[in-house]
Order: C-alpha cells, then structure tokens, then sequence
C-alpha cells in the first residue's frame, strides 16, 4: 500500500510538472508572438505539440495573439479602421488640388465712354451790315425794315432791302457775290442789309414790295431797295433793271448808291 501510494504521488507530481512545462512553454509563445522577440507562429505551434501531454488542457494549444488592428466596437463586434491615404496618393493629390483657393479674376478697368467730338457750326456770313445768305421765312419783315432805317438815321448809312425766294438761282448767285471779301466789305461799310421772303406767298412780304415797287409788269428776283435814313426809296431795280449779279456788277451798284 505505501509503495502504491508513492508510485501515485510520483505520477502526480510528474503530472504537474508536465503541466507546469506546457503552461510556461504556451506563455512563451505567446509573448514571443505579440512583441515580435519570438518564432513565428508555426513555431510556437510547433512547441505546444511537442511539449504537450495527453492529460494537458485542451483550450491550452495555441495561445495565437489577437491581431492589434481590430478594436471591440459598443455591440462586441470587431470594426476595422481604414488607413488614411498617404500624402504621395492620388486621393489625396486631388483634395489638396479641390482645397487650393480659385484665382482671383484680374481686375478690369471699364473702358472710358467715347466722347462725342465737337461739332463745328458754320455760322453764315454776317458783318456789320447784317448780311446772311437765304431768306427768313415767316419773319416780321416790316419791323426788320424799321429798324434798319433807325440804325441808317443813326449812322449816316443806306439800307439795303434784297426781295429773293430760297429756291430762286439768281438769288443764290447774288448771295455768293455778296459773301465775297470785296462785296462784303462794300456791305459792311455803307448798308444795312434787309432780306425779306417773298418766295413763300406771304402777302405782308409782297404788301411791303409794292410799297417801294409800284410799276408795272412782274416783278424779276431778286429785287433791290435802296432807302436813306428817312426811309425814303433812293432807287430800286424793279424799275431800272438789276445790274450783273458778279463782282464788278453788283459792287458798281453799291458803290453808286452808297
């Protein structure tokens, strides 16, 4: 009996050594795998099978370490994280592309509005006398009359009155000969120049006509007057015919009643 007894202490002390070789071969592995310091894990495989005995734990085996990159999530589950894309990625190339600012719009100064030129006007020909080429139509020939006579009195002139039509061509060329240098510097210094329409049928104009025209037959434009500073008829050409409508003619006209 006490031999029988030994002979099981024996096999229970030597039952717990292999158990104790197993456990501390199994720690091994397993911190050698989870810091890198041991054998690969076919190797801590390897040393569990040779170590192991028959009456060894089964849930002793493998001790393989959990991997580092799984995390428990609230519900126990294991949840992966994804890596962050690397600098040199072509994902991230294309957001720090999205994330530049837009360039600026290069400022543009509006184009100064064009300026209208200045339109000369030509002012028609006119001298002391107060000669202007054409015929005023609608004007108060009558008061234009009067107070050339007033300005005759005054400045020991004659007045000239020139009857005419605006679509009369003798009226034109006598118009061109009175706008010479010549002419209109006879004009300027010994006439006041009237001129009155009788081209548009208004019959104050042709009223005042035959005051100062009363003979006979149709009158031939333009017409001439020639008054003093009393208003009183020194000669008129409806009468006496008109002179050349040139320089030399219409300047021996003026120069002669002057």
């Amino acid at each position: 009996m006490a031999a029988h007894r030994r002979r099981q202490r024996t096999a229970g002390i030597q039952g717990l050594v292999r158990f104790s070789a197993v456990s501390l071969t199994v720690a091994s592995a397993a911190v050698a795998t989870a810091w890198g310091m041991g054998g690969s894990k076919n190797d801590a495989a390897q040393n569990v099978s040779v170590a192991a005995a028959p009456d060894a734990p089964a849930d002793q085996g493998t001790g393989t370490p959990v991997p580092m990159e799984a995390a428990a999530s609230p519900t126990g589950a294991a949840t992966s994280v994804p890596p962050s894309p690397s600098a040199s990625s072509p994902v991230a190339k294309r957001s720090a592309a999205t994330t530049k600012a837009a360039p600026r719009p290069a400022r543009t100064t509006a184009a100064p509005a064009p300026t209208k030129p200045a339109v000369k006007k030509s002012a028609p020909v006119s001298g002391s006398s107060g000669f202007t080429s054409g015929y005023p139509t609608g004007a108060d020939a009558r008061g234009a009359v009067k107070a050339a006579v007033a300005a005759a009195k005054a400045d020991g002139k004659k007045v000239l009155i020139d009857f005419g039509a605006n679509w009369c061509g003798n009226c034109k060329a006598a118009d061109r000969v009175f706008a010479t240098s010549g002419v209109g510097a006879l004009l300027d210094a010994s006439y006041h120049v009237v001129k009155v329409d009788i081209g548009s049928q208004d019959s104050s104009a042709f009223d005042l006509l035959r005051e100062y025209c009363s003979g006979e037959g149709a009158y031939k434009v333009p017409v001439l007057v020639v008054l003093d500073g009393n208003g009183k008829v020194v000669t008129e050409t409806h009468s006496t015919g008109n002179p050349e409508l040139t320089e030399n003619g219409l300047g021996a006209f003026l120069r002669k009643w002057a």
